[in-house]
């Protein structure tokens, strides 16, 4: 019913990255079709938006609409934060049950990452994902471009910067 994989057997414990692969398999029992998702991670660790493009609700937890469906998940650390086994819980909250799983993750110094097993399965998925184009939506007028910010600094260098400087 619930089957998850990391991409990476570890993760670097100070601006580390990786990802998580919720795999969502039929099962007979369950009739409902409108499930949630609820990532619980540890002290530390964070997540971005699912890179499905699925709902989020205000619970943070991931709507899911049917089953035989993924969901990736992108997990960081901000800050660095104590190296270890730490464990993931992932849970799908249907009407009828409740099924968690866990899965651990190995929280490193970055040295220690030559050592690092790859899924590519999980690597394969981020990169279908990566080549979807969300469909076009015909009623959206705006077009957002990110500018570009330039940071003055005044320093020893600066009057060679203000010359030779190309903005572009």
């Amino acid at each position: 019913m619930l089957d998850i994989k990391l991409a990476k057997s570890k993760m670097e414990n100070e601006e580390g990255m990786n990802h998580l692969w919720v795999q969502l398999l039929q099962d007979e029992q369950v009739q409902s079709q409108k499930s949630e998702i609820q990532i619980r991670l540890p002290k530390g660790i964070y997540r971005s938006k699912n890179l499905n493009g699925l709902v989020e609700n205000e619970r943070e937890h991931i709507v899911v609409d049917v089953f035989n469906r993924d969901v990736i998940i992108e997990i960081f650390t901000q800050d660095a934060i104590q190296c270890g086994e730490m464990t993931i819980v992932v849970s799908l909250l249907t009407a009828e049950t409740t099924v968690s799983k866990e899965i651990s993750i190995q929280v490193v110094e970055e040295d220690e990452m030559e050592m690092v097993e790859i899924d590519e399965q999980v690597v394969e998925r981020i990169k279908e994902l990566s080549k979807v184009t969300l469909p076009y939506d015909a009623g959206t007028n705006m077009v957002s471009i990110q500018s570009r910010i330039l940071e003055k600094r005044d320093n020893e260098f600066s009057h060679l910067e203000k010359k030779y400087r190309i903005d572009y």
